[in-house]
């Protein structure tokens, strides 16, 4: 089923209505989500992690949690970090601070952990997530991102490596989400079959690189 636009009290990528004619805006549930891993030792990058050990790793996901964090800022985005494992609340909020929003995520796999954050969104709202190894990331492309929505059921910023950055879409969104190939270099190919399958209309981002090796890291000018 293809994504329905609000014809009234539409909403805007930030999660505000927009203004009418009668009536100023309205602050909603927050529509970006962010879905982190506390930051622990052996826990973070693992394929990244293989080629330069668990300390790097770990260091490097801290750089880029914080590069992705410090854009939704500066895009004037509210934002709900999507944590694991769910007893690392107070770890999360030492790390990051408690300016955030912090939700546990839900059990399984990828595609039902963003399929729960959307549903965290109500009917009709916009809604987005992006994943933090993304260092490329700017506040521009998250600006893009919430205008592409005012134009297309879904958005999607692609990666060189087949998957995306980053996902939206006004909810409830197409079934893009279960039996995905995660993980692998299908993920964005599939995904477009589906939306093009039920002639949903989706833009997509520029390409950027998620870091999951060495090479990737490198070529982010995150490691010599």
């Amino acid at each position: 089923m293809a994504i329905q636009r609000l014809r009234s009290q539409q909403l805007d990528c930030f999660g505000r209505r927009r203004p009418r004619n009668d009536s100023g805006t309205d602050a909603v549930t927050p529509p970006l989500a962010i879905l982190l891993k506390a930051p622990r030792l052996g826990m973070v990058k693992p394929r990244l992690a293989a080629e330069v050990g668990d300390r790097h790793a770990l260091r490097l996901y801290r750089v880029m949690t914080g590069r992705v964090l410090a854009a939704v800022r500066t895009a004037g985005l509210d934002a709900i970090i999507w944590f694991t494992p769910p007893e690392a609340l107070a770890e999360m909020q030492f790390w990051l601070g408690e300016s955030w929003e912090f939700r546990p995520q839900a059990a399984g796999d990828l595609g039902l952990r963003l399929a729960a954050t959307a549903r965290a969104v109500p009917r009709g709202h916009p809604w987005m997530a992006v994943c933090s190894d993304c260092p490329s990331l700017t506040a521009t492309v998250l600006r893009q991102a919430c205008a592409d929505l005012d134009r297309a059921s879904v958005v999607i910023g692609p990666t060189f490596d087949g998957g995306y950055y980053l996902i939206g879409g006004r909810t409830p969104l197409p079934d893009i989400f279960t039996a995905m190939p995660w993980g692998t270099n299908r993920v964005l190919a599939e995904t477009r079959v589906r939306l093009a399958r039920i002639s949903a209309v989706w833009h997509e981002l520029p390409i950027l690189r998620d870091v999951d090796t060495a090479e990737d890291a490198r070529a982010e000018g995150l490691l010599t």
